[in-house]
């Protein structure tokens, strides 16, 4: 393969498997602008930020799982994606670097033929804990692994806190679709959101937020998935550099990547750090600054495909 270059129809099975990659309220930040001969600045687009998110550490995640998942799938294809990473901030959002498609120089990363497998799965799991060669693996890429139990209040705080957030509250109602045909957005297939749910979330979109004992009722639903699951799973940085947050991401890919792959889910369950609630988990990992978190384990259920925008919709015009 070498000095060989991908074909039109190759770069654009490449493009669009990247296109799968997971992002906060499936917002899909991320635009590629094409600079010729298989070459893309990678961009974090403002248009797409969410409002709980002003330190754009969702964001930045997101473009991290962005290049992780186009990586797997170039290597798939029998080709590499090179990252020549450089941050410029401007008025339409962030630059983070110049991608590059060409010869793959060894084996693929074992990964790649599981990325077309990573899919969310917001079901209850089975509470057994996970094998400890698949605990082993995931930490291995970085994660802590904590008793899904031992945070079962923690969750419960955090998620009423969140009912009463109206940036959070504000940003479920700007990306849930209320019809399963949307390119982006939540739907309510992924969300697993029943007619009588659907009916108390309009409820809470028109209130703007919730007050006290409504939030509490809401989030029964963040505790019960917390307390049937195997695992909580929590990553973390030494700075919140664009850098490492980006890295991050890509870390978060391959964890998710290794879970489905193994025949195990995940689910995010960012309110704990989107929250004040990130100081008491923050303690009980001793210090560490957590910047994602997500629930693992079993379940025979399997999960609907949330949607994706088009590839021309992801193609943009350099900022």
């Amino acid at each position: 393969m070498s000095g060989v270059s991908p074909d039109e129809g190759t770069v654009r099975r490449i493009l669009e498997g990247a296109l799968r990659a997971p992002s906060a309220h499936n917002a899909q930040p991320w635009r590629l602008s094409d600079l010729g001969g298989n070459r893309y600045l990678i961009w974090y687009a403002y248009a797409d930020k969410l409002l709980a998110d002003p330190d754009d550490r969702d964001g930045l995640l997101a473009m991290g799982g962005f290049f992780e998942t186009l990586r797997l799938c170039a290597q798939r294809e029998g080709f590499d994606a090179l990252l020549d990473f450089k941050v410029e901030r401007h008025d339409a959002g962030i630059n983070l670097g110049t991608v590059s498609l060409a010869a793959l120089d060894g084996p693929p990363d074992p990964l790649a033929a599981a990325i077309d497998k990573r899919r969310c799965n917001r079901f209850p799991y089975e509470r057994g804990p996970l094998p400890a060669g698949l605990a082993a693996d995931l930490e291995a890429q970085g994660n802590i692994l904590l008793p899904a139990r031992s945070l079962e209040g923690l969750v419960a705080r955090a998620s009423v806190m969140s009912w009463q957030d109206r940036r959070f509250v504000t940003d479920v109602g700007e990306w849930t679709r209320f019809d399963d045909s949307s390119p982006d957005g939540m739907t309510f297939e992924c969300l697993r959101v029943s007619r009588w749910d659907a009916f108390w979330l309009r409820v809470a979109l028109r209130l703007g937020r919730l007050p006290w004992w409504l939030a509490r009722i809401y989030a029964q639903r963040d505790v019960w998935l917390t307390r049937n699951s195997g695992a909580m799973c929590v990553l973390t940085v030494d700075s919140r550099t664009e850098e490492e947050l980006f890295d991050c991401g890509r870390r978060l890919i391959r964890s998710w990547t290794l879970l489905n792959a193994s025949g195990y889910a995940w689910h995010p369950m960012s309110v704990l750090i989107d929250q004040p609630t990130v100081d008491a988990l923050r303690r009980m990992i001793a210090g560490r600054d957590p910047v994602a978190i997500y629930r693992a384990g079993f379940t025979p259920q399997l999960a609907a495909v949330s949607k994706r925008r088009a590839l021309d919709r992801v193609l943009a015009a350099t900022p």
